[in-house]
């Protein structure tokens, strides 16, 4: 067995093993508070707080995406057709973490921040945008938001997908930005057509991490370029690629002739991005949905090449 499998076996196996009841932090606080109530009973406080703080500790270095199981689920977002199934069925399961907070932007708009997702290869913002005067399809309200900042973060916006109520009056998507820094609990959304920010509470203590990362330093030759794949990472929201390669393989759609397969079934695209680097040459990075969390086989494949990479072998 592949160390790759090992460890997505072993994500899954302390994954299904946590069982810590709702709300844990905050009724162990309001036990404690209530015992320090009781003077005669001062030692045995001091002993449940240590226990209470022993136990919270545990939780959070056996498993750091673990109580990401823990949060709440986001509202509204159970019949929105821009979300994927992996994140219906993340929310669902309560990996998100509700925010709830709104700032009235130019012109009587209302943008509110539902809640978050969040795991190593991105932060997804699920957001409502509403307004009295239905005219959320006129082009000059883009209120999109462009950047995080926060505590050693300064993450851009890289995609969003939304959809419009008939009645013109209300948007509700996501949108996709880099994952913010590990210890910021604080995050700023800026926008692009106001002045005007939303700072709210985030937890990072909440993200999901990732299920396994990956190098895989080998390239793909064809006649007229290569391409050089160097690393994998997959996480409960998404499987990341990056790589570099030359224009000339940019020009011909590249990375719509690539394909990921686990266990001879497709993983969907779910987009690219490009840029050219300073030495030379393009880097890459190819999104797809999120991997089986039993797969034993995951190779890349291209249309242009004979050639296939495997990543996991069986």
């Amino acid at each position: 067995m592949s160390s790759v499998k090992k460890e997505i076996q072993k994500e899954k196996q302390q994954l299904a093993t946590l069982h810590a009841p709702k709300h844990l932090e905050d009724r162990l606080r309001a036990a404690l508070e209530r015992e320090d109530s009781k003077k005669s009973n001062r030692t045995n406080v001091i002993w449940k707080f240590a226990v209470a703080i022993i136990f919270f500790s545990v939780l959070i270095s056996y498993n750091y995406q673990g109580l990401a199981y823990y949060g709440k689920k986001i509202i509204g977002f159970d019949n929105v057709d821009v979300i994927s199934d992996t994140l219906q069925d993340l929310n669902e399961m309560g990996n998100g973490q509700s925010i709830n907070e709104s700032i009235t932007l130019e012109s009587g708009v209302i943008f509110t921040v539902n809640g978050v997702m969040v795991d190593d290869n991105q932060f997804i913002l699920y957001y409502t945008l509403t307004s009295e005067s239905n005219n959320l399809d006129d082009p000059e309200l883009d209120y999109t938001p462009i950047k995080l900042s926060g505590f050693l973060t300064n993450s851009h916006m890289d995609s969003g997908a939304a959809n419009l109520s008939d009645d013109k009056s209300t948007v509700k998507g996501t949108y996709s930005f880099e994952p913010p820094n590990g210890f910021a609990k604080e995050l700023t959304l800026h926008f692009q057509m106001s002045d005007k920010t939303l700072t709210f509470d985030y937890d990072p203590n909440k993200a999901m991490g990732t299920s396994f990362k990956q190098r895989i330093g080998q390239r793909m030759d064809y006649d007229n370029g290569y391409v050089d794949f160097e690393t994998i990472t997959a996480s409960p929201t998404t499987t990341v690629i990056r790589g570099s390669t030359t224009k000339e393989m940019i020009d011909q759609n590249l990375f719509d002739q690539l394909e990921l397969v686990a266990d001879g079934n497709k993983i969907e695209l779910m987009g690219s991005s490009s840029s050219s680097k300073w030495t030379g040459g393009y880097q890459f990075e190819i999104r797809y949905d999120a991997l089986p969390t039993d797969v034993s086989h995951l190779e890349i494949s291209s249309y242009l090449s004979e050639e296939r990479i495997e990543i996991i072998a069986d």
